[in-house]
């Protein structure tokens, strides 16, 4: 992902309320949104963290044992130890170039090592942590000298100050969904009708996440098998092969079945179903409370997920399918004339859900914004002298670094970039794995010779 800038143009004016009132500040502000791997970090960690996608897809067991074994300060500390010296000098350039007034950090990894860059730049931004995990928060997330740290739920908090940090920093404001879940609709029926759903019937909606994944495909076949008197709404992601395949063979199925890729328009999906079966990722989970829908998990990453299925079972707003059994016989229990489980969890869906969560973390992160005047004093003598620092500071750091490479042994060196691994991964072109993830580039020959 490239470095995004949306500079955006002055304030319209306004009525007063709290919603516009955030607007009209948010028009005067630049965000600049970073992928900060794959912009400002050196290889084998620019490459190593798009590991992540076909780790919890193809092996989920073995990230689930890397994510417990980190799970406690010795692992984190050594994680950092590995990775900071491979994106300090870019977070340092970074800053440099930009002079933010604020910095929001939404991955665990970045939180040390920007923390500690700061400090040792003697810069004093205001840096903010927004978890995005609902339960299983890593201990990675929580790096001690941030200025506050806004986490989805009253267990993120527990685990908070389980650590001992300052109680005063901490905010539960929900977990940040697209704003779009908070605009009106059509109603169920126009979108059913939209969508050339069958009226009356009840709506399963699955979906298997961006890619495709989940044991999508698993569900619909058990569903159809038990002819369960339901249609079927199948969104397939980037996973074009499924798309094709369900596509093929739906006229064999013994349930009316709909089949979209990668859409843009989930509100409107969510909000023509009656039940959802997903995986435990908890962006979905968070949209589908905002749609007021009983969730069926089919999956979750070991870990990782792990408590996101806690947190469904515990308010009472779907469950966990460990088989297709237990997913043929929860959605029967659903879809059944009268239900009173429908009507439960879709009350508990109400009344957990936080819809406007990404409008109360933006007012917050808004609310660490120096004023207007200060925010000016970039452009002054001071600000560019404090500029003129972070680049000596970069410089030394780079300085440092390369005297640690020359004393690393030769044939160390040398041995690891020939090694069988680098090899195989070299020769690799499937389509799965692009040329870039894969590809031992010149440059980073360079970077560690």
């Amino acid at each position: 992902m490239h470095v995004n800038k949306k500079f955006l143009t002055p304030p319209l004016t306004f009525k007063s309320s709290p919603r516009l009132m955030y607007c009209q500040r948010l028009l005067r502000i630049g965000v600049e949104i970073v992928d900060v791997f794959e912009e400002y970090s050196l290889f084998p960690l620019r490459e190593a963290v798009k590991l992540y996608g076909p780790a919890i897809r193809y092996n989920p067991k073995i990230y689930g044992r890397v994510f417990r074994m980190s799970n406690e300060r010795r692992g984190v500390t050594a994680v950092q130890y590995v990775t900071s010296p491979l994106m300090r000098n870019g977070l340092l350039r970074l800053i440099t170039d930009v002079q933010p007034d604020v910095i929001v950090s939404i991955h665990p990894l970045l939180n040390h090592v920007t923390i500690k860059a700061l400090q040792d730049a003697n810069l004093h931004i205001p840096f903010l942590t927004v978890v995005t995990d609902l339960v299983s928060i890593h201990y990675s997330w929580f790096a001690p000298g941030a200025d506050a740290y806004i986490v989805p739920t009253e267990r993120a908090k527990e685990l908070y100050l389980a650590r001992g940090l300052d109680s005063e920093r901490v905010h539960v404001l929900g977990m940040p969904i697209d704003p779009k879940f908070t605009r009106p609709t059509e109603s169920k029926q126009e979108l059913q009708r939209k969508f050339g759903l069958e009226p009356g019937l009840p709506v399963v909606l699955l979906v298997g996440g961006g890619d495709g994944a989940g044991g999508l495909q698993d569900a619909v076949r058990a569903i159809s098998r038990a002819h369960l008197p339901v249609q079927l709404l199948i969104i397939t992601g980037r996973n074009r092969r499924l798309y094709a395949y369900l596509q093929r063979i739906k006229i064999s199925f013994h349930v009316p079945v709909k089949v979209f890729g990668f859409v843009q328009n989930m509100p409107e999906m969510m909000r023509a179903s009656d039940v959802i079966i997903t995986k435990a990722g908890p962006g979905t989970i968070n949209e589908a409370l905002a749609c007021n829908l009983p969730i069926i998990l089919s999956g979750y990453v070991p870990g990782q997920e792990e408590g996101n299925v806690e947190f469904v079972l515990k308010n009472d707003v779907g469950i966990m399918a460990h088989d297709t059994i237990e997913l043929v016989d929860g959605l029967r229990r659903l879809v059944k004339p009268g239900s009173a489980t429908m009507r439960r969890q879709v009350a508990n869906a109400k009344r957990v859900s936080r819809p406007q969560a990404s409008f109360d973390i933006a007012n917050c992160i808004l609310g660490f914004l120096p004023p207007v005047a200060q925010s000016a004093l970039r452009q002054t003598r001071p600000a560019r002298n404090r500029r003129r620092s972070m680049s000596m500071t970069l410089r030394s750091s780079e300085a440092r670094i390369r005297a640690i490479r020359r004393r690393l042994p030769r044939m160390t060196r040398v041995s690891f970039l020939k090694s069988p691994v680098v090899r195989r991964l070299s020769r690799m072109h499937s389509p799965g794995f692009p040329s870039r993830f894969i590809r031992l580039r010149d440059s980073d020959q360079k970077h560690l010779l």
